[in-house]
């Protein structure tokens, strides 16, 4: 390493993570991975971006899901990721653009808090940086690609760091500090805070149970931590917790599909160069959780270390592991049963980012064992750029996948704009569903959409859809009137030419629905209805018109 380890890891991890997501690099500002759920982020950043300027007290009733509340509070909120782009958003920069950043930023700042974490664990600048480019390079990320916050892991490591420094420095700043991250964590992504606060708290345990000397002073510190975590989270917690009282828990079944399997870890992703060939083997959706060879095996000559801190991170790893194994052990079993938060989540699987995150820093201390006992003095110089070689090789997957997002706004938004703000349905929405394309598209707008896209789903959104299959039916539009929509929009380029001949024949025939005229979209033609209302219509559960 350079005289300025910092600077130098930083560069380098910005490289890798360039080279990780190739080409996204090239197209920061057009493209997005192929798949719904980056639009479905930048509709989360663009709504929290609207409602602070707007009406910052219902930030999470937001404009999918129409009429029910708290909307936002289906998935996560990414409350964090949204504060750092709302400046951007407000200042009206491009919201493809904005994301792109915030991708690219995650991956690499994860990268820089595992080289403070292993830098001051073993202090040793080139291990610190082996750890660093591990945790960067994951194959668990190309796994995730399209999910933003699940690539904001930076405040495990740094949570990590600075539960160490509480307790060796027996630091109530450093408790508050650790408690501050682990809150940081918890707004950037629900899942990740709530799975850092229980591996956080086994990591307390374990260094208190291997270093007993240190219990007394620990206790303060680690209090703070809890309070301050406690304290932060709760508001932010109220909205779920309300959720969770009206949705009710995961299906179990849902549970068992996203648990990993002992098998889990030996799959990578189908971008991976070296190792794609596994993910058609086993698995299943964000199922694919080798860490790769390279981390395995420098972890395994850290052994050699006699060091405490090896054990405890390998017990970390091993404890989350199992704890992603979800309903195939009873350890997780009785965190569900025991545990109320924990019922809310779907996917427990994503506790192996904690376990590859613990190995990461056990393969620092392999590299240093390697280096000091095993390889010849002569040939030490070169191990460094030897092994990060060999990771950067095997965590290769590029090329990602991208599709183009517009970003000029349509015809059929910007007359949108003109009208008063209402309740609006867009179509297709049953057979051939278009809304995460519809929820990007209300960013232009933000009338209240009766579509949604997100993690639960409101119970009476299957009825819904499942009476829009026949609209314009006495049905359909009974539903519709129900919900108070006074605008129905039809893209006439998600429908067959017979079919959208019919569905026109259909619809002109009914009175209640008044042509407003036809627009481009991104595509092709759009049109507009409006249906006319009673004033008894309105339903009394929707949110006031605040947008």
């Amino acid at each position: 390493m350079s005289r300025y380890p910092l600077s130098s890891a930083l560069a380098l991890l910005i490289a890798l993570t360039i080279l990780l997501t190739w080409p996204q690099a090239l197209y920061l500002g057009t493209k997005v991975a192929a798949h719904d759920d980056p639009l479905f982020s930048i509709w989360r950043l663009a709504w929290v971006a609207h409602s602070l300027t707007i009406d910052p007290q219902h930030v999470f009733d937001a404009n999918i899901f129409h009429p029910h509340l708290r909307t936002l509070a289906y998935s996560d909120a990414m409350l964090f990721e949204s504060m750092l782009a709302a400046p951007w958003l407000w200042a009206e920069v491009n919201p493809i653009l904005v994301y792109n950043v915030l991708l690219i930023a995650a991956i690499v700042s994860s990268g820089m808090g595992m080289f403070v974490l292993v830098r001051h664990l073993t202090g040793d600048p080139d291990a610190a940086l082996v750890s660093a480019v591990i945790f960067t390079l994951l194959p668990y990320r190309i796994e995730h690609f399209m999910h933003l916050e699940l690539q904001w892991t930076v405040w495990m490591p740094l949570a990590f760091w600075a539960v160490h420094r509480a307790i060796e420095e027996r630091s109530v700043r450093f408790g508050l500090l650790a408690g501050l991250l682990i809150w940081l964590q918890m707004i950037s992504s629900v899942y990740y805070g709530a799975f850092l606060g229980v591996i956080v708290a086994a990591l307390a345990g374990l260094l208190v149970a291997s270093k007993p000397q240190q219990a007394r002073g620990a206790v303060t510190p680690l209090a703070v931590c809890v309070l301050v975590a406690a304290a932060l989270t709760l508001p932010y917690a109220v909205p779920y917790i309300a959720n969770a009282g009206e949705l009710g828990p995961r299906d179990p079944g849902e549970i068992a599909t996203f648990s990993a399997h002992l098998d889990s870890y030996f799959l990578a992703p189908q971008q991976n160069w070296l190792w794609g060939w596994t993910a058609f083997k086993f698995g299943g959706n964000e199922l694919h959780l080798f860490p790769g060879v390279a981390a395995i095996g420098l972890s395994l000559f850290a052994r050699r270390q006699r060091n405490r801190l090896v054990w405890v991170y390998v017990t970390l790893a091993a404890l989350a592991a199992a704890l992603s194994l979800g309903t195939n052990l009873p350890l997780y079993r009785w965190l569900n049963d025991h545990v109320w938060v924990s019922r809310g989540f779907r996917a427990p699987a994503r506790f192996a980012i904690l376990a590859s995150c613990a190995l990461a820093v056990v393969a620092g201390f392999g590299f240093q064992a390697l280096r000091r006992f095993v390889v010849p003095p002569f040939l030490r110089r070169g191990l460094l750029v030897t092994v990060l070689v060999l990771i950067g090789l095997e965590c290769g997957s590029a090329p990602m996948i991208l599709a183009d997002v517009p970003t000029q706004v349509p015809d059929v938004y910007r007359f949108l704009q003109t009208l008063d703000q209402s309740a609006i349905v867009e179509f297709p929405m049953a057979d051939y569903d278009m809304t995460p394309q519809f929820m990007y598209g209300s960013i232009f707008h933000w009338h209240r959409l009766v579509n949604g896209y997100s993690g639960f789903t409101p119970p009476d959104y299957h009825e819904t859809r499942e009476r829009m299959r026949r609209f314009p039916d006495d049905e359909a539009i009974e539903r519709l009137t129900e919900l108070g929509v006074r605008y129905v929009i039809v893209h006439q380029a998600y429908y067959a030419p017979d079919e959208y001949a019919d569905l026109m024949e259909r619809i002109l025939r009914r009175d209640e629905l008044r042509p407003m005229g036809h627009y481009r979209d991104w595509v092709a033609d759009t049109q507009i209805f409006q249906l006319e209302l009673s004033t008894e219509s309105t339903p009394q559960s929707a949110p006031e018109n605040r947008h």
